[in-house]
């Protein structure tokens, strides 16, 4: 945009005139030509003087940050307020003058004069127009002009849209009265003067208190009293700052002030516009000041008054920031301008005025574009440059002097950078560069940003399927067709033949005449200037290739397009190699060939193409080490025969002494190099083999490569492995290397040189075999390969880093034809993984039970087994977790050390090779199930050799539990005797026996074992663990048994307990116990303490209940008597009535049908005697017992020996009640 005048290419800002701060050093430097040249207008004089330095200073400094003139060419707004626009503004000391309104009227001559002239000029009007219109003789525009950079200069510097004045308004009580009066009169005579200029400018007014507001008792009053008085509104033109404290107070005064402003702003440039549109509708031209002289270019058409005035209105909407409304008022005057009547289509192209129209399209079409960017419609701004580029395309072609001149092309190219700039300036979101390197060998794990090359379509574009070039994209791309074209120009200069670059003065007028019907000089220089005779170079038109150039790398490089950095950068190269500056050609190049991707990807015929240019710009700047850096990869045979002609041109130079060291990331070689260790796995004191293979990939005539040595690095340098040069005459394809360790015996690095015969034929290959011994434990692995070798003058120490650039994939064998390939099936070759020595003692459990059970306490015996070939010492040590050590108090058993702690260590003393010792250890099982590992270590060395070894052994243990256990709880008859309603002790206690009922039960318990083997159980215990406050538990003692349990067999036992309520206690009661067993495995073996918790047990309450037992009737009969014995626990007299049922299997003797009362806490047995005529069965006798009141009939309940509950259910034949065992007679 830089070829076109600034007033036609910068923003439209709101104008805002500031007075009463000072002026700068630039602003008082500054002066207006335009406004020097013409006469002057009203004058706006202020007699108040201007704000104190200081503070003048300060608000003049935040008024030019808040300025727009900077911000991004987008709808985003200001960055310190969003909703705020940008304004431009102008600083002015206490007198303004405007610009003259109208022209001034032409001068008044003698008759005569004024009869010649009527006698030879159209008919006029003595209307007086303005100083820049068509219509005025005195405007550089008349008669038939469209437009002028003086009107743009009028409205973006001269005229604003609102007058700021600011004045000191001081404390002092003794003036306050003449001040406000003077500030009175000054502020009406301002806003008489602003009326009377014809101008509408808008006055406001800031008044800044040299005291705070708050303190001043009259300042509020004062203010008010001045603001009724001059009539200014308080929320748009008067404003007033309190003694400002800070920088942050004073900016936000100036937001505040241009926030209130900004509607203001908005009125003044849409009232010139509406005045724009009256002038438009009105229909005719008026006729010019005076008339038009016969014989002159006629006035301005009615379609260059309509473009005139869209353009003006797309101008008042830019000042409003009315993007949409700029948008259409530029696309109109550009239809108005290309119309088949318009002014470049009339205008004769020898006129200059048709260069002004082309001009000013331009211009309405660049602003078209920034509108549109400004709203985001990124395909709709690439549709108009484009369509418009195609509209002058025909233009030029139709009208002008067709587009084969160089002066189309310069245009071409000035259009394609006008876009990028414009692309540039919209910061458009989509094509914001992602932050993060910029560099080609970023690292992988940065964030990934995708490259947007073209901005997405609108919504209105997303129905359709529009190609590539409608869309918008970024800036790199318009810079790189700005060039193209730019070389266009240089080149179509240079086809200009030589008599057409003479100058004027030394032409022919018949060759000037035909000059200047042929070249087209829009806004470029004539030819003898562009490109002067005998010369063939253009400094101006290559520095603006190069700055092309530069703007499309750096756009290309901010988005991480290095491949189209690098294509721009070689034609710049290209470019400068033409243009003989060959150095310079060479700074750009080389960073290229140092970091280009097609070297990494396999471009080869692109890479070839950059060595091709920098090797013959290298030999015509005579750098012959850098001509030595290119030989030596072009030599490489992935060129094929690309550099087969190329001589090698290069002499030593000064630096010939120190070595040319290359890398594999960002140099190919003409020589490959791959390692390989034989295994991925091996102990220290190993031999390992290891195979090099060098292969020859050079191209070069004489087809050797006279490689001086090798060096292998590995672990990052800190062992080496060196390889010279040794020639032997053989050309076998494998050679078997003695390796020397020139390193101390005693150190792990490895120090390693060889000799070997390291020449290469072209196309040849050689192995090299030779073992190494492991001697550090870790990962031994190469990390570097270099190989030096003379080329040329110059040593070259070619290095591979990459583990991708010396990993093989084949270990090669020498057969009957060469070299035979065997596939190794690693990831990594060239690593390999050392173990420590490995141990050779064996741990061994003497005695492994296959079951271990909870609760156990085991002693183990454990075998030390030496395998080594010598003899052994050492620890022997718990590898276990300390809160298990503790928690299993794992020991080894040691005689001798009566102490309570735990003996964790067992020191080992000298076994004998082959020799065997016994050690024990033992611990206590846990309390639950779990599975437990317990790994036992020998830390030992051998007697020849102090390094310590060590060998680790785990033992798995599984704990279960030995038993599983159900329980049944079943009520008993007590023995004792209940105690007696009649004789309660006058005073109770809770839980006294004299007031309480005990209650017998009966614990029954079936085991099974979970052993493979028997175990015998020696006694059993019950033991509380929690119950409830209203109860009481007795236990009796242990139960001893000395009982067999098989493995999988069930063995019931019954446990007796004895319970306690109160009497009043009528509520179920929950009861925790355990049960402990003791057992053994064997009679011999130490006893074995295991609890199993029982579940929660709930003792009924106490209610009346009914129990049956069995006893002979007489010592020597065997008929039983059935004893049901009925309990009362409650405080309560009770009636119940029994009936006995007859059956057909048994007679019985008693009462059949009796009732039976009750007094609290008492008990009555009611017996039967039963008799059978077969004995030995049982009986199901049903008694029903009934409570007489509720009539609830009480279930009877087995509660001894000789009768039991028959709980089956009914379809199995159960249900029949109570059964009573009849014995058979003797």
């Amino acid at each position: 945009m830089e070829g076109y005048p600034p007033e036609y290419v910068d923003h439209n800002l709101p104008l805002l005139a500031i007075s009463g701060l000072g002026l700068g050093a630039d602003e008082v430097a500054r002066e207006t030509p335009s406004r020097q040249q013409q006469s002057p207008g009203t004058t706006v004089t202020i007699e108040q003087p201007e704000l104190p330095r200081d503070i003048g200073q300060n608000l003049r400094s935040a008024f030019q940050d808040a300025d727009g003139s900077s911000l991004p060419w987008n709808g985003d707004g200001h960055q310190a307020r969003s909703s705020l626009i940008g304004f431009k503004f102008g600083f002015i000391d206490r007198t303004f003058v405007y610009p003259r309104r109208k022209a001034a009227p032409a001068p008044q001559g003698t008759p005569d004069d004024l009869s010649t002239t009527t006698s030879n000029t159209a008919p006029g009007s003595h209307d007086l127009h303005s100083t820049l219109s068509p219509l005025s003789p005195t405007s550089p525009l008349f008669p038939d002009g469209l437009m002028t950079t003086s009107w743009m200069t009028k409205h973006q510097a001269e005229v604003p849209s609102v007058l700021l004045c600011f004045f000191e308004l001081n404390a002092d009580t003794s003036a306050s009265s003449l001040q406000d009066n003077q500030l009175k009169t000054e502020i009406n005579s301002l806003k008489t003067t602003l009326s009377k200029s014809s101008f509408r400018t808008r006055l406001a007014v800031a008044l800044v208190t040299d005291e705070f507001i708050d303190k001043v008792s009259d300042f509020e009053e004062r203010l008010s009293v001045i603001r009724r008085a001059t009539g200014l509104d308080p929320k748009s033109s008067f404003f007033v700052l309190s003694k400002p404290q800070s920088k942050v107070e004073i900016t936000e005064f100036v937001l505040n002030t241009l926030t209130a402003l900004q509607p203001v702003c908005i009125d003044y440039y849409r009232d010139l516009t509406k005045h724009a549109r009256r002038k438009k509708n009105r229909g005719y031209v008026p006729p010019p000041t005076g008339g038009i002289s016969r014989g002159t270019s006629q006035s301005l058409s009615s379609h260059g008054w309509n473009a005139r005035y869209d353009f003006k209105q797309g101008i008042f909407a830019e000042f409003r920031q009315e993007m949409d409304a700029a948008e259409r008022h530029y696309a109109s005057a550009i239809d108005e301008l290309f119309n088949a009547e318009g002014v470049l289509e009339t205008t004769p192209i020898w006129s200059a005025r048709w260069e002004e129209a082309r001009c000013l399209a331009d211009i309405t079409a660049l602003r078209l574009i920034r509108c549109q960017l400004w709203r985001s419609l990124t395909s709709s701004a690439a549709e108009t440059w484009s369509t418009y580029r195609d509209r002058t395309r025909a233009l030029v072609d139709r009208r002008g002097k067709g587009t084969e001149t160089y002066g189309y092309a310069a245009w071409e190219a000035r259009w394609a950078e006008i876009m990028a700039q414009l692309i540039t300036r919209a910061e458009i979101p989509a094509f914001n560069a992602a932050s993060g390197q910029g560099t080609e060998d970023a690292d992988e794990d940065d964030v990934f940003v995708p490259i947007t090359i073209m901005a997405p379509p609108e919504k209105v574009y997303t129905a359709e399927r529009i190609p590539p070039s409608r869309f918008l994209h970024h800036a790199g791309y318009y810079y790189r067709m700005a060039r193209k074209w730019a070389l266009q120009r240089y080149e179509r200069a240079r086809a200009v033949p030589d008599e057409d670059r003479i100058p004027p003065n030394e032409t022919p007028a018949s060759q000037l005449a035909d000059r200047t019907r042929t070249y087209d000089t829009y806004m470029v220089a004539p030819p003898h200037e562009e490109l002067p005779a005998q010369q063939t170079f253009n400094e101006k038109i290559a520095m603006m290739v190069q700055a092309l150039d530069s703007a499309a790398i750096h756009e290309f490089e901010s988005r991480k397009q290095y491949r189209m950095r690098a294509h721009v950068c070689l034609e710049q190269g290209r470019f400068l190699a033409q243009e003989e500056k060959h150095d310079d050609a060479l700074d750009v190049l080389i960073p290229v060939w140092n970091e280009m991707s097609w070297r990494r990807e396999g471009w080869w015929d692109l890479a070839a193409v950059v060595l091709g240019d920098l090797y013959r710009l290298a030999v015509k700047a005579g750098r012959s080490r850098l001509s030595a850096e290119l030989r030596w990869e072009m030599a490489s045979d992935v060129f094929g025969n690309t550099f087969n002609q190329q001589q090698d041109s290069f002499d030593a130079d000064d630096s010939v002494g120190t070595p040319i060291i290359l890398d594999s990331h960002a140099r190919i070689a003409p020589v490959s190099a791959t390692f390989a260790f034989a295994f991925d796995e091996g102990h220290v004191g190993d031999n390992v083999p290891c195979q090099l293979l060098l292969s020859s990939r050079t191209t070069s005539k004489d087809g050797s490569l006279g490689i001086k040595a090798i060096e292998i690095s590995l672990n990052n340098g800190t062992s080496h492995i060196h390889l010279s040069h040794s020639q032997s005459g053989s050309d076998d394809p494998a050679q078997t290397l003695t390796v020397k360790d020139e390193g101390s015996s005693a150190s792990a690095k490895l120090q390693l040189s060889a000799e070997a015969d390291l020449t290469l034929l072209r196309s040849q290959s050689r192995v090299y075999n030779f073992s190494i011994q492991l001697k550090d434990v870790g990962d031994l692995l190469v990390t570097g390969l270099t190989l030096i070798t003379d080329f040329g003058p110059y040593e070259i120490q070619y290095s591979q880093t990459s583990p991708t650039n010396f990993h093989s994939f084949r270990w090669w064998l020498v057969g009957g034809k060469g070299l035979l390939p065997r596939s190794i099936d690693r990831d990594e070759s060239f690593a390999v993984n050392v173990l420590p020595k490995p141990p050779r003692v064996q741990l061994a459990l003497d005695e492994n039970h296959p079951q271990y059970f909870t609760g156990e306490t085991p002693s183990l015996g454990l075998i030390l087994t030496n395998e080594e070939n010598d003899s052994i010492q050492g620890t022997l040590r718990f590898d276990v977790p300390q809160d298990i050590l503790e928690a299993i108090e794992l020991q080894w058993e040691d005689e001798q050390d009566d102490s309570d702690e735990l003996s964790l260590y067992q020191t080992v003393d000298a076994i004998d090779s082959g020799a065997k010792r016994a050690f024990r250890l033992s611990f206590k099982a846990p309390t639950e199930p779990v599975n437990l590992p317990i790994s036992v270590a020998i830390d030992y060395s051998i007697n020849d050799d102090p390094t310590p070894v060590t060998k680790t052994t785990t033992f798995n243990f599984k704990f279960t539990t030995p038993f599983i256990a159900n329980y049944d709880l079943h009520p008993l008859l007590d023995d004792q005797k209940w105690p007696s309603f009649f004789s309660l002790p006058t005073t109770p206690t809770p839980f006294s026996s004299s007031i309480s009922i005990r209650q017998k039960w009966s614990l029954a318990t079936r085991l099974t074992s979970h052993s493979s083997s028997p175990i015998q159980i020696t006694n059993l215990s019950l033991s509380l663990l929690q119950t409830s406050e209203s109860i009481t538990c007795d236990i009796p003692t242990n139960l001893s048994v000395n009982h067999t349990l098989a493995p999988s067999s069930i063995s019931s036992f019954n446990l007796p307990l004895y319970t306690r309520r109160h009497h009043d206690d009528r509520r179920p009661s929950p009861l925790a116990l355990a049960l402990h067993i003791q057992w053994r495995r064997t009679p011999t073996s130490p006893p074995t303490n295991t609890t199993l918790p029982i579940p929660s047990l709930t003792i009924p309450p106490a209610e009346p209940r009914v129990l049956c037992t069995a006893r002979p009737a007489f010592p020597s009969s065997p008929s039983p008597e059935v004893v049901y014995t009925i309990e009362n626990p409650s405080m309560h007299f009770l009636t119940f009535s029994v009936a006995m049922e007859a059956s057909d299997q048994f007679a019985f003797s008693g009462g059949k049908v009796k009732g039976v009362s009750l007094a609290p806490l008492s008990r009555v047995e009611v017996g039967y005697r039963v008799l059978l005529l077969n004995m030995g069965k049982w009986v199901y006798p049903t008694l029903r017992v009934t409570d007489s009141y509720f009539n609830k009939t009480l279930r009877v309940v087995d509660a001894g020996e000789g009768v039991r509950g028959d709980d089956r259910p009914v379809a199995e034949g159960g249900g029949r009640g109570i059964g009573v065992w009849v014995p058979v007679t003797e």
